[in-house]
């Protein structure tokens, strides 16, 4: 199973757009998909059709030493074929200090892991726009893990905290990090410059495929709808299911 993690301790990034278009785009290309969303808000979970109450089960109660359900238990189906999705809750955010004290943090993934029984294809994981336990946990298990930056100024803001964070998380040195270009407008030529000379002296590649700045993007958002869905024929969708495309690439065994 090819493990796609995205994180960033910057918010309005598009990270949670991202993450949960990547993951509808692998389930398109009939690819058996789990999306598990480690941001207590669930906006992940929400996107892919999944409402998930403070009370109700969610991908916490699958983490710890006495997990109180396998993670096969606490999945919800998409509306969406080949697409699953461990869903988030408010409930998470009490239940992080437990994440800490048990000390094993970075194994908590792949501990619930070794109980799941379905065969899917891809991990998607959504974090929250911060680092927590449950970022960390995230930063350790991802084949690739990716870290959107909005064609901006002050783009960079949070990049280097997140980066040494992966860094200490696991031992590498940036090969399997990528940075993805959200918000791209052809038209900022000096900032986008500026931008790209900042990540060559950084040395963490750019994902080749650019997310473009697209207002049908926010129109699917308002109608509750995935951008393949409400344009799929817009420059916007043909760019997220190549990035999709290009991140299962880059996630394929070493």
């Amino acid at each position: 199973m090819r493990r796609i993690a995205f994180a960033s301790i910057k918010g309005g990034v598009g990270k949670t757009t991202l993450a949960v278009h990547v993951a509808a785009a692998l389930a398109d290309a009939g690819r058996k998909t789990l999306l598990m969303d480690l941001d207590p808000q669930g906006h992940a979970s929400l996107m892919a059709g999944i409402e998930s109450g403070p009370n109700d089960e969610c991908v916490i109660d699958a983490f710890g030493t006495h997990p109180k359900k396998k993670i096969d238990q606490i999945l919800q189906k998409s509306p969406r074929e080949n697409l699953w999705v461990a869903p988030a809750n408010h409930r998470m955010v009490e239940m992080e200090r437990d994440l800490y004290r048990w000390g094993h943090r970075l194994q908590a993934i792949p501990r619930a892991l070794k109980h799941l029984n379905l065969p899917f294809d891809a991990l998607i994981i959504d974090t929250a726009p911060h680092l927590n336990a449950y970022t960390e946990a995230a930063l350790a298990v991802g084949d690739v893990m990716v870290v959107p930056v909005p064609a901006m100024a002050h783009a960079l803001q949070g990049f280097d905290e997140i980066h040494a964070a992966w860094r200490e998380a696991t031992d590498e040195t940036g090969e399997s990090m990528i940075a993805v270009v959200n918000l791209w407008d052809r038209r900022t030529s000096a900032t986008n410059s500026a931008m790209e000379d900042a990540f060559r002296q950084a040395k963490v590649p750019l994902a080749r495929n650019r997310i473009p700045r697209a207002e049908v993007l926010n129109q699917a958002g308002l109608a509750f709808e995935l951008v393949f869905d409400f344009a799929p024929s817009s420059e916007v969708t043909l760019a997220l299911r190549n990035l999709s495309a290009e991140l299962w690439r880059l996630a394929a065994p070493k």
